[in-house]
């Protein structure tokens, strides 16, 4: 029975946090915008940026770096180049993902905010 009351209580304190709990996660959203995360394959042929909030802000592609590791005439070569994209993409999104997790935590930490088990892994 006591337990529930402690569980009302929680809850109670998180109502009445609400508007700091929201200026502190806006804070975080507004840092994690700004950042930018980058990765490479290819021996640096292929480089992506990604914003914190999961956005592909910037791909580059080294035209002398690409030009020696594919024809763009051949259908094989072009496959690889999609791939080197593809995966640089990846990467950066995986460091992005990330980064605004430990953001998120950090920002949850601070206001003693209870995450769940494994963190915020599907909230991303």
């Amino acid at each position: 029975m006591f337990d529930g009351l402690k569980g009302l209580t929680q809850i109670a304190s998180l109502m009445r946090d609400a508007p700091r709990l929201k200026a502190r996660f806006e804070e975080a959203r507004e840092r994690l915008r700004d950042l930018r995360v980058s990765a490479e394959t290819g021996g640096g042929a292929v480089r992506a940026t990604v914003a914190g909030d999961l956005r592909v802000t910037r791909v580059e592609i080294d035209p002398a770096m690409l030009g020696a590791l594919i024809d763009p005439a051949a259908a094989e070569d072009r496959l690889i180049a999609e791939e080197l994209i593809a995966g640089a993409v990846n990467a950066a999104l995986g460091k992005a993902r990330s980064a605004a997790e430990s953001e998120l935590q950090a920002a949850a930490g601070d206001l003693g905010f209870p995450l769940p088990p494994g963190g915020l892994g599907g909230l991303l």
